[in-house]
């Protein structure tokens, strides 16, 4: 006896029609330039030279119409004939937004996001802002609404500065998430917005900042890769497991995200006292634009706090 249903069948139906409407867009004449623009902006093309996005975030709307329309269209009217279909893209559900991934090439991603309203407004007033090494371009599709814009001082000289933002059909913005910052206020009802992020390389960390004061308030890895790397490197350390000093010694000298780097220099430290200072006065004394100065101060501070340390360096074996 099978086990195959009705519902079954249709599935798999619906499946192959939506899937057949994704791949009908991608290979469309409003959709071709767009993906391979994609592509050379994620190989680290200027907005400017990569004219399909361009024109996608800032010229005019029937663009946008054009591209996005055509699946929008074409997804609606493959559902209305597979109601149990289920479009094969990525898609993610917050407590404020549900976002659908439209193409993705590297770290470069394309996806619309729609804000609800009435979810918006059940949530309590943000007390901080997190900034993040990624730019973004967003163009509002449909709806109105307010967010906040908040600005930071790389250098951490001034307060964080902040500015309402109306957001209405047309309406595009650009930002530096290193030190930039849009926070969703209010929505008339629904919010749909079209948005281009790339992730960049320096600096690699995301911090989170408190909105009254500005101060600091917590550090994290920008990539959930180098998090789990993190993860790992602390993993080896509460083990003790001195045979991973070598691999921990290459990520510190290595091109690896700067808080990664430092998270592997104070592992060998705790593994192997003597070939954590040996590398530490390597960095010290070497020309790391990056890890130079807080290697010198770590240094300086370890062997005010413990002078015996100084020679710990120079033994053998």
């Amino acid at each position: 006896m099978s086990g195959f249903t009705t519902e079954d069948t249709d599935w798999e139906s619906g499946q192959r029609q939506l899937s057949a409407v994704l791949v009908q867009w991608r290979s469309s004449e409003a959709a071709v330039p767009v993906l391979a623009a994609l592509g050379e902006f994620a190989r680290g093309a200027a907005m400017g030279d990569c004219r399909p996005l361009a024109g996608l975030f800032g010229g005019d709307a029937a663009i946008a119409g054009d591209v996005i329309g055509g699946l929008v269209d074409g997804v609606v009217n493959g559902l209305a004939r597979s109601p149990l279909g289920q479009l094969p893209l990525r898609h993610a559900r917050r407590k404020t937004s549900h976002t659908l991934l439209l193409a993705r090439d590297g770290t470069a991603s394309l996806a619309i996001t729609v804000y609800d309203g009435v979810a918006l407004a059940a949530q309590p007033t943000p007390h901080s802002a997190e900034f993040a090494p990624i730019e973004t371009w967003v163009r509002v599709l449909a709806g109105t609404g307010t967010a906040e814009r908040v600005t930071r001082d790389t250098e951490y000289l001034a307060p964080l500065q902040r500015a309402e933002v109306d957001l209405r059909p047309g309406v595009m913005l650009k930002r530096d998430g290193w030190c930039e910052g849009l926070q969703m206020r209010a929505v008339d009802g629904a919010l749909v917005v079209l948005r281009l992020q790339r992730q960049l390389r320096v600096p690699d960390t995301v911090h989170e900042f408190r909105l009254e004061d500005g101060a600091l308030l917590h550090r994290a890895a920008a990539r959930s890769e180098d998090s789990r790397l993190e993860l790992a490197i602390a993993v080896l350390v509460a083990q003790g497991r001195r045979d991973a000093v070598p691999a921990l010694a290459r990520i510190v000298t290595g091109s690896a995200p700067v808080s990664l780097r430092w998270s592997a220099l104070r592992a060998v430290l705790g593994l192997d006292t003597r070939a954590g200072l040996v590398l530490l006065g390597e960095l010290a004394g070497g020309e790391d634009e990056v890890l130079g100065a807080a290697a010198r101060g770590l240094q300086r501070d370890l062997i005010d706090e413990w002078p015996e340390l100084e020679k710990v360096a120079q033994w053998r074996g």
